[in-house]
């Protein structure tokens, strides 16, 4: 061979070893792009009915017997009063004296002087009219005794004129009448009547017990009669608890007047009754507010003040043909799921609310057994084996 044709065969072989090493990385990504279209995961496709019949989930049911009871409406509300009684000083004058019962928060008395006004002005009233008394008095016996020697006068002298005897002022020169002068008697004892009470509302006090929501009164303050608030007061056992309540439980409860009531406030239990209903409801909530006197209130050891919130359970009428469902009966929407022929059906029974026993409803057909729990997978027309909730696993 000569040294041309070796020197040939040297360079076609370079030239085959890159067509190889191109078709072997074409191959390659060709391959990588089929695997990548490729399916990640087979699915093994299985008959519903067929899986169903395979795996029959467990429920467990209950079958509840009509009974009578009561449901029980649990509300927010406030401990409010009938109504803070604003002090007002009934004269004008001074204050002179203020009593350490008569600041905020502190207890009182019926007809407890809390305050004082300045009362010597008014104390010579009242002398100056049991002097006026005086007077009217000596008038009438004066008059009355006239009226005798006028008597005697006429028996005396029956063709004479008493009047010339008189005079024009009379026998002794007092005026008028033994009936005038009795009545200007009942005046003077009336204007004695009037300065005793202008005295005595010289005291600033309330007619009942209660207690001081906020004043600032202090002596040597200048007050005006029925102008200046010198405080706010509430009566002591005149408590309400005002609660929330919507239409629908407001129907629940009916009728709702004079229901009893469990307030708790600040930790202690009270007993209370439903006194009254507003006859309007909440612009922006909807809600009617119920009116709750709070019972006992002159025997309870410490009762809470105003603005205090509360809790309030009130117990609605007793029903029959009622079912006591566990709360783990219902499902969503308020629905239950009943066992029919092996099958789930759903179910909405009507409400009536919850005791402490359970959810109440009115009483239906609960087929085979309502369900309580859950149920793998639950819907409509499931097949499941039904047993007893007790021995349900």
């Amino acid at each position: 061979m000569s040294e041309s044709d070796l020197s040939g065969d040297g360079g076609q072989q370079p030239r085959w070893r890159g067509i190889l090493q191109l078709a072997i990385i074409v191959a390659a990504i060709a391959a990588a792009i089929l695997f990548a279209r490729a399916p990640s995961r087979e699915f093994l496709e299985i008959d519903p009915e067929l899986a169903e019949a395979r795996v029959v989930p467990t429920a467990a049911v209950i079958a509840p017997v009509a009974t009578r009871a009561s449901h029980k409406v649990v509300l927010t509300g406030t401990v409010t009063t009938l109504g803070n009684v604003t002090v007002v000083p009934e004269v004008s004058g001074e204050v002179v004296w203020v009593s350490k019962n008569y600041r905020s928060g502190t207890e009182f008395r019926a007809d407890e002087t809390l305050a004082r006004v300045d009362a010597r002005e008014f104390e010579l009233f009242l002398a100056n009219a049991r002097l006026a008394l005086v007077a009217a008095q000596e008038n009438l016996r004066q008059k009355q005794d006239e009226a005798a020697r006028a008597a005697e006068f006429m028996e005396k002298y029956p063709t004479r004129d008493v009047q010339s005897f008189l005079g024009t002022e009379g026998f002794l020169g007092t005026e008028g009448t033994v009936e005038k002068a009795e009545a200007l008697v009942e005046v003077a004892r009336n204007k004695i009547a009037l300065a005793e009470i202008t005295l005595a509302e010289t005291r600033i006090r309330m007619p009942f017990d209660g207690y001081v929501r906020t004043t600032k009164l202090s002596p040597g303050q200048v007050v005006e009669r029925w102008v200046t608030r010198v405080g706010e007061v509430y009566a002591k056992h005149q408590l309400r608890v005002r609660a929330r309540i919507s239409a629908y439980d407001l129907d629940s409860l009916q009728p709702v007047i004079g229901r009893r009531a469990v307030a708790v406030a600040d930790g202690r239990t009270y007993e209370t009754v439903v006194e009254r209903v507003s006859k309007e409801v909440d612009i922006e909530t909807r809600l009617a507010s119920l009116y709750l006197e709070v019972l006992d209130q002159e025997t309870a050891p410490m009762l809470p003040p105003p603005g205090t919130f509360a809790d309030v359970t009130v117990e609605g009428p007793m029903q029959d043909g009622l079912f006591v469902l566990p709360e783990s009966a219902l499902q969503i929407s308020g629905s239950v799921w009943l066992v029919d022929d092996g099958r789930l059906t759903a179910h909405t029974p009507v409400s009536v609310g919850y005791s402490d026993d359970g959810w109440l409803v009115r009483a239906f057909d609960s087929r085979d057994g309502i369900v309580v729990g859950r149920v793998p997978g639950a819907r409509e027309g499931l097949g499941v084996n039904a047993v007893a909730a007790g021995t349900a696993q």
